[in-house]
């Protein structure tokens, strides 16, 4: 039927399409077009439970991710999809799990086996051998060496336990999302932007989650690789996870603002280093929103927000700090607005924000922008961090109706700018 959508349509368009209007033939197409995420899933963890019941259970973590999916949090549904399914899964094992059952007769002697061997460890101090433990219980030595060999095969674990001897607290869940998981399941587009993430780190940092997340291997076992502590080993995690996290929602925030932005443009619509939109499109942007307020007869307002002092941070800290700077500077003004609001850059250490129908109360958004700005910046470099924060405004009707002539108006003396030092 011309209603029901092809089975070519972008996944992540039919998720969008069914959030926005939760139609069942739309659920059933989602599922048809996840089914072999589902199946990849699955098939990691066959073997342990029949792979047809892991696939079903693996379908109920993808019904799970359709209802909970937020498209607003800044994550693929494919990624948040496949750690529910495989969830879900680990849930349904934990739930499955069931004690070996040990014939009488070796239950019986390894707790003789063991008994002798914390009795001779107390009184000696050491581990017996296989020879000595068998003298003491009058049994053959073959018997003990059986008892000692399927020791470990007979233990049963949890998955959320740590393994022994690891001080970092490592589970074998972690191991199996971390080793055999996690690669395996990134699609192709995946894989190229995390890959374009990872040459953004430093060569230790890159080493380090290579080692934890794809090699399996716990910080203890990292630091002796790599002849450093566990806890600098638990301090380079923390920080390149952070910085990864970082970069990827950043890229993620410019792949679903480039999705709604028309095709058809000649400029670049995201600033590369903030996130914020170009100033082209910032200009383009005030024009539009001029023109349908003088259609409506509502207003605009426009606040321009400038950063002095980067040049001294650039030169004691590098050129990098200052991207850093302005890229978290740009998320505390996206923040700090309305999200009708449209925020860009303007120069090259400022931001503009453009604020439809918003018109004689500019002048109260404008003070609340500057006192964010400023007790922010001054947190993040001290009082003596030389950045000085300058915030002017401008509204149409009353200060003009072209993007020229706010933007003439935002540019006052200096002298008659709010302006606060950090």
């Amino acid at each position: 039927m011309s209603q029901y959508l092809s089975l070519h349509q972008d996944p992540e368009g039919l998720v969008n399409r069914y959030l926005a209007d939760p139609r069942p033939d739309l659920k059933d197409l989602i599922m048809v077009q996840y089914a072999g995420l589902v199946e990849r899933v699955a098939r990691k963890f066959s073997g342990i439970e029949a792979y047809e019941d892991l696939v079903q259970v693996g379908f109920i973590g993808l019904l799970n991710a359709l209802t909970k999916f937020d498209p607003e949090a800044g994550v693929r549904f494919n990624t948040y999809a496949m750690y529910l399914v495989a969830g879900e899964i680990k849930h349904y094992l934990r739930d499955r799990s069931q004690t070996i059952r040990h014939p009488a007769w070796l239950q019986e002697l390894r707790h003789r086996v063991n008994k002798a061997v914390s009795a001779y460890r107390s009184e000696s101090g050491k581990a017996p051998t296989e020879r000595e433990v068998a003298d003491i219980l009058g049994v053959s030595e073959s018997a003990v060496r059986e008892v000692f060999q399927t020791q470990e095969m007979l233990k049963v674990a949890s998955l959320d336990a740590a393994t022994q001897n690891d001080d970092d607290g490592t589970t074998e869940v972690d191991r199996l999302d971390s080793a055999d998981f996690c690669p395996e399941q990134l699609s192709v587009e995946d894989r190229v932007v995390l890959e374009h993430a990872m040459r953004q780190l430093r060569d230790l940092e890159r080493e380090v989650l290579v080692l934890f997340h794809f090699d399996s291997m716990s910080q203890t076992e990292i630091a002796a690789r790599m002849g450093i502590s566990c806890n600098y080993v638990s301090h380079i995690l923390r920080q390149s996870l952070a910085k990864l996290r970082k970069i990827l929602t950043t890229e993620e925030a410019k792949d679903r603002l480039l999705r709604r932005q028309a095709e058809d443009v000649d400029y670049d619509i995201i600033d590369a280093d903030t996130s914020a939109y170009t100033e082209s499109y910032f200009r383009a942007r005030l024009e539009e929103e001029l023109h349908r307020a003088s259609a409506d007869d509502s207003s605009v307002a426009l606040i321009i927000i400038r950063f002095d002092g980067l040049e001294g941070m650039k030169k004691f800290y590098g050129s990098q700090s200052v991207i850093d700077f302005l890229a978290d500077a740009a998320e505390l003004l996206k923040d700090s607005v309305r999200r009708l609001d449209v925020v860009g850059r303007f120069g090259e250490t400022g931001f503009g924000v453009i604020l439809p129908l918003t018109g004689h109360n500019v002048g109260l958004v404008k003070q609340r922008l500057l006192t964010k700005a400023a007790n922010w910046t001054m947190g993040r470099l001290g009082p003596n961090g030389g950045i000085a924060v300058q915030v002017a405004e401008a509204s149409a009707p009353r200060d003009g109706r072209t993007g020229a002539e706010l933007l003439a108006a935002a540019e006052v003396p200096p002298s008659s700018k709010s302006k606060i030092a950090a």
